[in-house]
């Protein structure tokens, strides 16, 4: 009897860490607020690895001369970058080691240092890779001459983000799905 107690217990806490994940991203997307990320190209060899796209933002190669905010960090610290929304994309204003207070029209991202230089910072936010359905990836690999992939990111209260949608010249092409 305690070794069938023993296996449900296991059994719901495994459950409860899956719904909780779940959860975490679903209340992030929920009431995040939403700021659309400039991509940039990314060499074709590495952009698709099975059924997922490998994703690169202007706002991930910092120069620390150009932004405001801290400038004395290491690779492996977290820091915060706050974004000002702009008519098409989210510009970084200010990179700190603390949440720093967040301004109307701005955003706080959350993300991690993989590359410190002296003069720029290499950042990760969690939202480099999206899956999308088998076999159309190269619509987003290789898209039209003159078009534009962007995505639209949530980004909750503690700046922790999630993608929303893959737009393609704005329009949605991909949205995230509980399923």
């Amino acid at each position: 009897m305690m070794r069938l107690f023993r296996l449900l217990a296991a059994v719901a806490l495994l459950s409860l860490v899956l719904v909780a994940m779940v959860g975490l991203k679903q209340f992030t997307l929920a009431t995040g607020a939403t700021v659309v990320l400039e991509t940039v190209p990314i060499d074709p060899r590495s952009l698709f690895r099975g059924d997922f796209v490998r994703l690169n933002y202007t706002i991930s190669d910092l120069p620390l001369a150009d932004i405001a905010g801290d400038s004395d960090f290491a690779k492996g610290d977290t820091v915060f970058v706050r974004l000002r929304r702009g008519p098409l994309y989210g510009q970084p204003i200010s990179l700190h080691k603390e949440y720093p207070p967040v301004l109307e029209d701005h955003v706080v991202i959350k993300g991690r240092i993989t590359r410190n230089p002296r003069s720029r910072v290499r950042i990760r936010y969690g939202i480099e890779s999206f899956f999308i359905p088998e076999g159309e990836g190269l619509a987003l690999e290789r898209p039209p001459p003159g078009s534009k992939v962007t995505v639209l990111v949530a980004i909750d209260r503690y700046g922790k983000s999630a993608i929303k949608a893959v737009l393609v010249d704005g329009e949605p092409r991909y949205s995230e799905t509980l399923f």
